[in-house]
């Protein structure tokens, strides 16, 4: 099974600042395709569990306090990318915002949470290297087999609404003919109006009120009756 590095906070390991974690879900999908390799290249470098916040100011690494710990970071680095070379791991996920893992933005140095685009050192270190490094910020299904299956399948697909049981289309109720703007055909002829369509450009029939039916007979059409 493919090997890939990981950081340590994302897999549930208290390896922050504050002790803390960063709870990744995705990483359970992870498990399923790839033998996940945690790292926390602060910690290995040898920083303690419980550290002050730090933030890269002109290209060194310092705490809030103003305490110089690049030294460290550089070394976590370096082991991030050793151990990329024993495993031959190509892909590593890292936490972003990170001094050391950053690989879409990190803290701008003045300590007042805000963000820049930028790289921590070990995700430097590991993209110099080779190595191709996400944030835990990106869209990772590609990564997944089984997530890239179900978005095939779904693909060109419209979404529908499952008909209920017992459940019945709407009644969509017909215009009436005060709103449609036309009588029925019996009120035009009971005004002797002309009909909608005509023949030829003539009217269908005549204004004129009809007269009274002939009535119905045998004979040859034409033909004059006897005396």
């Amino acid at each position: 099974m493919e090997k890939i590095l990981v950081s340590a906070c994302l897999c549930g390991q208290k390896t922050r600042f504050d002790g803390k974690d960063n709870p990744f879900p995705f990483i359970e999908k992870l498990k399923r395709h790839y033998d996940v390799v945690p790292f926390c290249p602060e910690v290995e470098g040898g920083l303690p569990l419980l550290r002050e916040p730090c933030e890269i100011v002109n290209n060194s690494v310092l705490s809030e306090s103003g305490k110089d710990y690049t030294k460290e970071y550089i070394e976590g680095a370096k082991k991030a990318v050793s151990l990329c070379h024993f495993f031959g791991i190509k892909i590593a996920i890292l936490k972003d915002r990170s001094p050391s893992c950053g690989s879409r933005t990190i803290h701008d140095g003045s300590f007042k949470n805000n963000m820049i685009e930028g790289l921590g050192l070990t995700a430097r270190a590991l993209i110099a290297d080779g190595v191709k490094v996400y944030a835990d910020t990106d869209a990772l299904d590609f990564l997944v087999p089984e997530e890239k299956k179900k978005k095939a399948k779904t693909l060109g697909k419209r979404p529908f609404k499952k008909k209920e049981e017992g459940e019945k289309k709407p009644f969509k109720k017909a215009k009436s003919p005060a709103k449609t703007g036309y009588k029925k055909k019996e009120d035009n002829w009971k005004e002797g109006k002309p009909a909608r369509k005509s023949f030829g450009g003539k009217k269908a029939f005549s204004k004129k009120p009809f007269g009274k039916p002939r009535r119905s007979s045998n004979k040859p059409f034409n033909q004059k009756t006897p005396k």
